[in-house]
């Protein structure tokens, strides 16, 4: 079982990653953000993002403890990440509303986390994943919670064309003054 979990996950996440590039490299391509609700883009990527979680999780049950880590000094280093993560992508996912966060907005938000990072959900979920990581000790969880952050890296750079494209110069000023995943404001 752990096998296939394992491959399932990572062929998604590969898949997803090409999907990426190519939403990246191609000016006519696009999947994500997905263009409505109702097309192939949005279904394919929730469909994979929730194959890639839940293999991810039962990965982690089934392969707890194969990995390197030292036991009693990673259960509380997970459960700071998780806290971490479950405020910033709390918040950052109150302040975005639902729809925004399956990419269907149609609103700028720069407030609340958005002040800090152009992309908390971004950085709460690879923390997430980082603490998932600690925490099983597993292997096989170590290389798709790795190519998970290397998605969440790479989703931005999907957006950013788009947002420009949709808001102009407000999204200009923006991109100016708030960082990419973390940091301080920059001046006005």
């Amino acid at each position: 079982m752990k096998p296939i979990l394992f491959i399932t996950a990572v062929a998604f996440e590969l898949l997803y990653g090409l999907l990426f590039i190519l939403t990246i490299k191609l000016p006519d391509f696009r999947f994500w953000p997905p263009p409505s609700h109702r097309s192939w883009q949005f279904f394919a990527s929730w469909l994979i993002a929730g194959l890639v979680a839940v293999c991810f999780l039962f990965l982690g049950l089934l392969d707890f403890d194969s990995s390197f880590l030292y036991q009693w000094l990673r259960f509380p280093i997970a459960f700071a990440l998780f806290i971490c993560s479950s405020v910033i992508g709390t918040w950052s996912s109150l302040s975005l509303g639902l729809r925004t966060t399956l990419g269907l907005g149609d609103k700028l938000i720069t407030d609340g986390p958005y002040r800090f990072s152009r992309n908390p959900q971004y950085l709460g979920d690879s923390l997430s994943i980082i603490g998932y990581m600690i925490f099983t000790n597993s292997a096989m969880v170590w290389t798709v919670g790795f190519l998970g952050i290397i998605l969440n890296f790479l989703a931005p750079f999907t957006e950013e064309p788009w947002l420009e494209e949709r808001f102009g110069a407000a999204y200009l000023e923006y991109k100016r003054r708030v960082p990419r995943f973390i940091g301080l404001k920059k001046g006005k």
